[in-house]
């Protein structure tokens, strides 16, 4: 649905272009300002020094977070310029937000389009004031004109890509509303000692204005500073696991396979005929290990890039369960492990693409046989869900278990418990990351519960077919 609303967007936005969109908005503004009464500017000699004040507003434009577009703090001059000049402002607004638009770097179509924007919502906003007399005007007029430049912005935003605009300001109710009784502080000095009360107060509101945005655009750099900075610990970290998989885990086969190939040919050379069938076999098994290991990465690196899945469809997750038992039952054997399967209930199938469901389980069944002593146990089973059209597929074992600090990093690229005996056994730390790519991106979850020196339980909350 989302893809479908967000094609139908780029559809209209690609149809009714920025001048289109441009000419719309500024007819409707070029309107307001014809049809309205008073819309003419006036001789007051306090009209250019409000004006001013109105530019500074929009000016200071606050960073409520990190990445974001800043909001500017033009709420609150024109709350003062609306009581003072009501529809006769009208022209200065239009005026000063071109300008504005100008000092920003804004160009094109969009200087006149958002310059629109801020009249249209004026417009309204004054008209609202005067003519509602429920409660007071300027609450009216707060209210009304910011939620009608968000509405505009987001209707831009759909017809005209607005928001791909790096000098675009975008609107803000949470930081526009909360500011607005500030606003009173011009009035009330107007009506108690005059015009130049008016301006003095305006310029200390801004000047007040100017510290808030300062503090608040510092918290958004600070903020901004530590995502980056936690965001190069991260990838310290995946590039340090990447160096050991390939230091160690690469390492191990390729040195196999050198040393079979070389074994292989000095047989030859002493015509050792025998012995070649174990090398090459040698060879064989040291070069699947590699594959195996890029197929993992390859796989998941798919899986967190692309959109693009197999078709789920109806799958019976006993039968699947029964496969993976099938081709892990030697390893069981061999560690005299008791790997059985529980009967199934009657559950609903599965709506999940099979090979991927097939993939996930076998590791977690895998990791059960490697990680379990010999002589333990190890069930699997599958239940329906708590959830409607849900199914629980469960891997319970009396293995070695996870301390809570392992199970707080289990699901991460390349995390291999420090515990000596998971270090023991080989592995890359990629299966319980795949395992999790592949039950997500499948439309389910998974969870694990587990007790240090006394085993682990996963389990896969799964979509059945009816859920579709």
């Amino acid at each position: 649905m989302a893809s479908f609303i967000h094609g139908t967007s780029a559809t209209v936005r690609d149809r009714f272009g920025p001048l289109q969109y441009t000419v719309v908005v500024t007819v409707a503004a070029a309107f307001a300002l014809v049809l309205l009464t008073g819309t003419w500017p006036v001789t007051d000699v306090v009209y250019a020094p409000m004006a001013l004040a109105f530019a500074v507003g929009l000016l200071l434009t606050v960073r409520l977070a990190a990445y974001q577009p800043g909001g500017a703090l033009v709420l609150l001059p024109a709350i003062a310029l609306q009581a003072r000049f009501g529809s006769a402002a009208l022209p200065l607004v239009a005026y000063v937000a071109i300008t504005i638009n100008l000092l920003r770097g804004m160009r094109g179509p969009r200087v006149v389009s958002t310059a629109a924007h801020m009249v249209l919502a004026y417009a309204l906003a004054d008209f609202v004031a005067t003519n509602v007399g429920v409660v007071p005007a300027w609450i009216t007029f707060a209210v009304v004109f910011a939620s009608a430049r968000v509405a505009l912005w987001h209707l831009a935003a759909r017809l005209d890509a607005i928001q791909e605009d790096p000098h675009a300001e975008r609107p803000e109710l949470v930081l526009s509303l909360p500011l607005a009784p500030i606003g009173l502080l011009p009035l009330a000095a107007a009506d108690r000692l005059g015009d130049g009360a008016l301006l003095l107060a305006n310029a200390a509101l801004l000047a007040l204005l100017f510290v808030v945005r300062e503090a608040a655009n510092l918290a958004a750099t600070r903020s901004e500073m530590e995502l980056e900075r936690d965001k190069l610990a991260r990838a310290n970290a995946l590039q340090d696991d990447l160096i050991h998989l390939i230091t160690h885990e690469l390492r191990n086969p390729l040195t196999l396979v050198m040393s079979y190939a070389q074994m292989t040919q000095r047989a030859a050379i002493d015509e050792n005929y025998d012995s070649i069938p174990t090398y090459i076999g040698n060879v064989e098994r040291a070069g699947r290990s590699i594959q195996r290991l890029m197929e993992n990465l390859l796989q998941l690196s798919k899986l967190e890039r692309s959109d693009e899945l197999p078709a789920a469809e109806p799958v019976q997750v006993s039968s699947i369960i029964n496969q993976v038992i099938a081709d892990l039952a030697p390893l069981a054997k061999q560690k005299q492990q008791d790997l059985c399967v529980e009967p199934a209930r009657d559950v609903e199938p599965a709506m999940v693409p099979p090979m991927l469901l097939r993939e996930a389980v076998s590791n977690l069944v895998s990791n059960a046989v490697k990680y379990t002593p010999e002589g333990g146990a190890i069930k699997v089973w599958v239940e329906p869900g708590r959830q409607p059209h849900t199914l629980v597929l469960g891997v319970r074992d009396t293995g070695i278990g996870l301390s809570k600090e392992d199970q707080a990093r289990l699901f991460t690229k390349f995390f291999r418990s420090s515990d000596p005996r998971v270090q023991r056994e080989r592995g890359t730390g990629l299966g319980l990351a795949l395992t999790q790519a592949l039950v997500t991106r499948s439309g389910g979850t998974i969870s694990v519960e587990s007790e240090h020196g006394k085993g682990t339980t996963f389990r896969l909350t799964l979509p059945s077919g009816r859920a579709a």
